[in-house]
């Protein structure tokens, strides 16, 4: 359903028999009516944060009868972690480089869905409005390693420009005459994140976006508890929404090898602690000692999931990084396409080279075992 335009008026009643429509938590109405009333306009004449917009889209969406109006429960994974409408193996070519690269996308069992994963995902509600632009981020979920999935529409009834020919498949990357450069994501302390949006093609029009962000903190959980805020990046202002603190966080799990070497694995991300690689070999040169060329999961019952395969070309993966608090307590992050399941992982492989003082590469092998 595109949205144009709004009814002026609504009574209590109609919101709240929409909200009931689209099966929303009992108390989902309150608590957006309770948040629309403690809103008010930023001083200084900065744009209005949208809370009416919050409530508007919503309701919008409830009474258009579409899936996408569940704002938690299962169709929170299933829209994270489904092939967004662009098939379920992408892949792409990049000037200069021969051959393809890809992307393979997740697919959900619902009864690997535990209930308290589910009871993570929480109504964050934050919207804002400028320029003909209304953003409203609906679902957020964060783990304990500062990496969250924020679930999210976009909407302007002059027109979205997307270009697809740029990025991964999926990826939002705004055409170069668009007004809106970058949707981002930033956290209360004053830091950005490393992110990746990618839109759902299925349930986006020329008009409304509908999509979700996976994104990372650079200094870890600290910065995610500081709160959580999405920004419309113009060519000559921000736009920001008002701060969401999660209230939940969904645990990861320690994986070691047998040198001590450190991986956390989370429902959302996997952590390799670089820091922990200098710790196991005192030779090592740079910031940046490991380089990892082939990434995987091996589940209980046999089965491999390839994250990142540089020789193949394959990453299953919204983005990566390496991060560190001014260059120290250093990690790779990644952020795979495929919801995990920590607990029945077996183990983590990885292929690369450790980089040594003497200027050589060693080739380096490691499976990571379950810590407990």
């Amino acid at each position: 359903m595109t949205m144009n335009t709004m009814p002026r008026k609504r009574s209590r009643a109609d919101m709240q028999g929409a909200f009931e429509g689209m099966h929303a938590s009992e108390d989902m109405y309150e608590k957006v009516m309770a948040r629309a009333s403690h809103r008010g306009r930023k001083r200084g004449g900065a744009p209005k944060i949208a809370v009416v917009a919050t409530v508007a889209l919503a309701v919008a969406l409830a009474a258009g009868g579409t899936a996408y109006a569940v704002l938690g429960g299962d169709f929170f994974f299933f829209r994270g972690w489904g092939d967004h409408g662009h098939g379920q193996v992408n892949t792409w070519t990049v000037d200069g480089v021969d051959g393809e690269y890809s992307r393979t996308f997740g697919s959900i069992d619902e009864d690997a869905l535990s209930d308290e994963l589910k009871a993570s995902v929480e109504y964050a509600g934050r919207a804002v409005e400028a320029r003909g632009y209304t953003l409203l981020v609906e679902s957020v979920l964060v783990d304990d390693l500062g990496c969250g999935v924020a679930t999210f529409t976009l909407s302007n009834p002059d027109g979205i420009k997307i270009n697809p020919a740029y990025g991964a498949p999926g990826d939002v990357v705004f055409d170069e005459d668009s007004d809106l450069r970058l949707l981002r994501t930033a956290f209360g302390d004053g830091t950005s994140a490393n992110d990746d949006v990618v839109y759902d093609a299925e349930a986006s029009t020329d008009t409304e976006v509908r999509g979700t962000i996976y994104f990372n903190a650079w200094n870890g959980a600290d910065s995610v508890a500081s709160g959580i805020k999405w920004v419309l990046n113009f060519n000559d202002e921000d736009v920001t929404t008002d701060v969401f603190v999660p209230a939940k966080t969904i645990k990861s799990r320690e994986f070691k090898t047998a040198d001590g070497v450190r991986a956390m694995v989370s429902p959302i991300a996997m952590v390799i602690d670089d820091e922990s690689v200098m710790e196991a070999h005192d030779d090592l040169y740079g910031i940046h000692p490991l380089i990892i060329d082939n990434l995987s999961v091996t589940m209980e019952d046999g089965t491999n999931l390839v994250i990142t395969d540089d020789d193949a070309r394959v990453y299953n993966i919204f983005g990566s990084c390496l991060r560190g608090e001014d260059g120290v307590n250093l990690e790779t992050v990644y952020r795979p396409t495929q919801l995990l399941v920590p607990e029945i992982i077996e183990g983590v492989n990885a292929f690369g080279d450790l980089c040594h003082t003497d200027g050589q590469n060693e080739a380096w092998q490691a499976e990571f075992l379950p810590a407990a």
